[in-house]
Order: C-alpha cells, then structure tokens, then sequence
C-alpha cells in the first residue's frame, strides 16, 4: 500500500472527526476561559482552513476541479478584490452578531446553552434553505434578480475551499441580515451559543467545497458535507439540488436531497446554454445584479 493510498484513506475517514474533535477542544477551552468570543471565532477557524488547503493541494479528489497555475491569477481577483470586500463584510457582520448577542433580549435569552444552539441552527437553515432556494427556483424579475446574486459562486467549473469566497457580497450581505442578525435579535441568543454557531456553520462551509474524498457516512443525514454540495453545483439542473449550508435536514424535509455515496458530478458550474459571463470576467460578474432581464 502505497503512502498517498494511505494518506487518502486517513483523510477519506478521518478527517472530519478529527475537525469535530479541534471545535469541541477549542470550544470548550474558550468558553472555560470565558475568552472574548469576538477573536476566537477567527483563532478557531483559521487551522481549519490551513489544513484544508495543505490536504486539498497534497490528495485531491479530481485535480481538474482545483486550483491550478492557470486559473491562480483569476482566483486571486476574485480573493483580493470580491472576496476581499466579502471577508470584511461577512466578518463584520459575524463579529457583529457576536456583538449583538451580548445586549439583545428575547425569548431565547433565558433558555440554557443546550437549547440554544441547536435552536439557532434550525432556525438558520429554515431560513438560509429558503432564501437558497429561492435564488435558484423562483420565478419572475425578483427570482431573476436574486439569481443574478448568487450565481457568480456557481460560475467556477472547479470545488475547492478557496472557491467557497468567490461570491457577490450582495449574497452575503442578505443571507447575514436574514438568516442570521434579524433572528439573534428577535430571539436573545446569547455570544455562546452565536460563537458555537458561526464555528460550526464556518467548519461546514469549508469541508463542503473541499476537493478531497472526505465521506461522512450516516452523518449526511444531518450534516452538509462535500459529497452533499457537490451535486449543488453541478451543471446537470436535475441534480443541483441540496440547499442547506451546514444540516441537510431541510433538504430531507422539502425534497432536496440528493445523496449518491462515493460519486461525484460528471461536471461543475452552470447551464452553458445561459447568457452568463465567464468567471474570469470578473467586473461583468460582479454588475450582473444591475443589469435589466
């Protein structure tokens, strides 16, 4: 058995576990410190990523999907500039919920951790399941618009962890506001639960854009994982389904849901049939949502 089979099985079985195993240690050292919640959610998230992005570029799962020399400079306009403002958007209004948590009232408030969390999560995702949904599905000027939003995450023909920035922080900004500010405020989540959340939720939009062979098992039946969004975006419309950002349990509930263990789509990124600019156009991706149907 040659060393990359053996790093590919590792990684195959072991890996997600072993990101469980990071939050929970994180978690629960931050929270037995009381440490601001406000930097830990970076300081948590950011091994994370490194370890993604070291596993992704030694055993990738189709080399064709990564990042490669050729697309590097088209990938680094959409991180410096698009992606750029949208870390500081996303971020902002991350820390910004942490912050918000610290002061609102609700009906949540007084609820204990253990309730809290997995509240927060459902609701989020009934929500985020929605709004996704819609930005794919729904009819008219509205549903035109909302697509034009989100489909620069779907233009890219590759996966891979980096990719998971490339998005119009429009998509961003309403997903946040939504899904995630408007309900802290109105329920009274307090920064603990928030901080649990936005890890998780972080940890999740990560390892679904993972191009590594990372099989979760039975726990895509309640978790997003890469074999799960994959198939969101693939190019065959029939199959581009799965909508949920961290749980799939939406996607079971509204029909969504498409799980094919070890498979993966034959194709990545949009109908070539529709107007869309090319990803590497980068400013006529980012004015899509102005221009007229």
């Amino acid at each position: 058995m040659s060393l990359t089979h053996m790093v590919r099985r590792a990684v195959r079985y072991g890996l997600y576990p072993a990101g469980w195993l990071w939050i929970i240690f994180a978690l629960t050292s931050i929270l037995a410190l009381e440490v601001d919640e406000r930097p830990a959610w970076i300081l948590v998230t950011l091994p994370i990523l490194v370890t993604c992005l070291a596993v992704e570029w030694l055993v990738p799962l189709q080399p064709r999907w990564s990042m490669s020399w050729r697309s590097l400079p088209v990938d680094l306009v959409y991180i410096v500039l698009a992606s750029g403002a949208l870390a500081l958007v996303s971020t902002g209004l991350a820390l910004a919920s942490i912050t918000l948590s610290g002061s609102a009232s609700g009906p949540a408030r007084d609820w204990p951790l253990w309730l809290q969390v997995p509240v927060l999560f459902l609701v989020f995702e009934f929500l985020n399941y929605w709004i996704h949904r819609a930005m794919h599905e729904m009819g008219g000027h509205p549903g035109r618009v909302l697509w034009k939003i989100h489909a620069a995450h779907h233009l890219p023909r590759g996966l891979y962890v980096l990719m998971h920035a490339v998005s119009h922080p429009f998509n961003v900004v309403i997903i946040q506001s939504v899904a995630i500010i408007g309900p802290i405020w109105l329920m009274g989540y307090r920064p603990e639960a928030v901080l649990i959340f936005l890890v998780v939720n972080a940890f999740h939009g990560m390892i679904s854009h993972f191009n590594v062979d990372l099989r979760l098992g039975p726990a895509n039946y309640l978790f997003i994982g890469p074999e799960l969004h994959r198939y969101h975006h693939s190019a065959d419309m029939g199959e581009a389904l799965n909508y949920g950002a961290t749980l799939s349990i939406w996607d079971q509930v509204f029909g969504t849901f498409v799980y094919r263990p070890g498979a993966a789509p034959a194709e990545l990124g949009t109908d070539p049939d529709s107007a869309l600019p090319d990803y590497r156009q980068v400013p006529a991706v980012l004015a899509l949502p102005f221009h007229g149907s």
